[in-house]
């Protein structure tokens, strides 16, 4: 196990570890804002760009695409040559990039400008939990990873609302250029709160075969589900067998690899198979209920988009309110027993809204999603710092990129597998191919949002069942 470290250098004094998470999450809010913000200003982009519903839509997938080809391979150069450099990198790029979005009058530039966007928020995000692990002491690691989770989760759900608010009153333009300013000061200061890099000679060399097949392979991957989600064609099955080959070249290079950009010895340390296989399980459930949950809101029960944003606020004020003080507990207790507790309340929490009827009350609907978004702030800050605390000081970036790399994954696959459960189960009680909402066929939506939130609930108490019975064997 690690040696426990309270900065990443040796400069006197050493930098406040307050200071450092400030600026550390002032650049993951914004990262996440960017995934979930877009898609509201779509329609926007689309009517002045004057392309089809099709190709806007790369506006926003490519983003996540590029975050999540990227990130494992940031996590390792964080390791190599120093996560503050490599997150004020990725805070630099990510501001030129959102720079380049606000000027950006075709979409292939555009779309181009997002890729930019995109490698600076790998960037930032593999390297941005490393360096709060070693910022803060094992006595209050726990409740530093929840404020890291809290943000996180805050940007994923305000960016639609934020969006809506800027689109209404701005040009599309706005909702990127608003980044500049931000991440300008962000990186001035973080250069005056964050600590310097160790220095010091760099005697392993970089996976270049790793970092090509493990790229190669997830953004196929991805870029074949996205398609998928859409239509089942040729091209994209070719795509994702292709995808499938590379990530199988990928284990190779990485067994024989001298320094290989992926560990696979990390997985074999006590939960941390578990941890990571429960937080994909959670992301999952994330990615799924906050896709379908407006459908529910506007369609089935009638409210307002307003109406219908506002009610949709309980989730990140619940995961703010609870995260911080779940990562705080687990300090005191361990990570073990506040992820259960997570999962368990999440399940339970998911099941619930998902058997909500459509003519429910708004504070019922309120409630429910409430308590299910206290469950999974519950669960994230003790599950990454269990992940987190179980690796050497050398591959805590690379352990942060994979907590990145899961929650993109997980979420994107939440999104593809939460519309193919609704419209199975729609088809399959209509009779026919369904592939939206049924004007006066509340009934019919309800069957299929009720469905994907039961396959979401389960899977998270599957996890919750693993996790105690992991429990019991160490206690045993």
């Amino acid at each position: 196990m690690r040696e426990e470290s309270t900065a990443l250098n040796s400069r006197d004094p050493a930098p406040n570890p307050w200071a450092v998470l400030f600026t550390v999450v002032t650049m993951t809010f914004m990262s996440t804002l960017d995934s979930s913000i877009v898609n509201v200003a779509l329609p926007a982009m689309q009517r002045e760009l004057g392309v089809s519903a099709t190709s806007i839509q790369w506006v926003s997938s490519i983003y996540l695409l590029t975050c999540c080809a990227a990130v494992l391979v940031f996590g390792r150069l964080g390791d190599m040559f120093g996560k503050v450099r490599l997150f004020q990198a990725g805070v630099a790029l990510f501001t030129a990039g959102s720079l380049l979005c606000g000027l950006s009058t075709s979409l292939p530039a555009l779309i181009a400008a997002r890729v930019v966007q995109g490698v600076g928020a790998a960037s930032a995000t593999a390297t941005n939990m490393g360096i709060v692990t070693e910022a803060f002491p094992s006595s209050q690691r726990g409740r530093a990873l929840g404020i890291v989770a809290t943000f996180v989760s805050l940007g994923l759900m305000c960016g639609p609302t934020i969006g809506g608010m800027l689109v209404a009153a701005f040009p599309w333009e706005s909702i990127f250029l608003i980044n500049v300013p931000i991440g300008v000061v962000s990186f001035l200061v973080g250069v005056w709160t964050l600590p310097k890099d160790a220095s010091g000679t760099q005697r392993e060399t970089f996976d270049i075969a790793g970092a090509i097949t493990v790229a190669s392979a997830i953004f196929l991957v991805f870029y074949a589900l996205t398609i998928l989600a859409e239509s089942v064609t040729p091209f994209a099955c070719v795509l994702l067998a292709i995808g499938v080959a590379c990530m199988v070249a990928f284990v190779a290079v990485e067994r024989r690899a001298t320094y290989p950009l992926v560990s696979f010895d990390i997985f074999r340390r006590p939960g941390v198979a578990l941890n990571v296989a429960t937080m994909f399980f959670c992301f999952f459930a994330v990615g799924g209920t906050e896709f379908l949950l407006p459908f529910y809101l506007q369609n089935a029960c009638g409210f307002s988009p307003d109406i219908a944003g506002l009610a949709l606020t309980a989730i990140p004020i619940a995961m703010a309110a609870v995260g911080p003080i779940a990562g705080a507990v687990s300090d005191r207790i361990g990570s073990s027993i506040p992820c259960l507790m997570g999962l368990s309340i999440y399940a339970a929490g998911i099941f619930l809204t998902g058997v909500l009827p459509a003519n429910a009350a708004l504070p019922v609907i309120v409630a429910s999603m409430a308590f299910m978004a206290a469950g999974t702030g519950m669960f994230q800050s003790p599950n990454n710092s269990l992940v987190m605390g179980a690796v050497e000081t050398s591959q805590l970036g690379f352990a942060g990129s994979l907590v990145s790399l899961v929650r993109y994954l997980g979420m994107s696959a939440g999104v593809t597998g939460g519309t193919a459960l609704l419209y199975g189960r729609m088809s399959a009680e209509a009779g026919y191919p369904v592939s939206a909402y049924i004007e006066g066929r509340a009934d019919l939506f309800l069957s299929g949002y009720s469905f994907a939130f039961t396959v979401f609930a389960v899977l998270c108490a599957i996890g919750a069942v693993a996790t105690a019975l992991q429990l019991v064997r160490r206690r045993m």
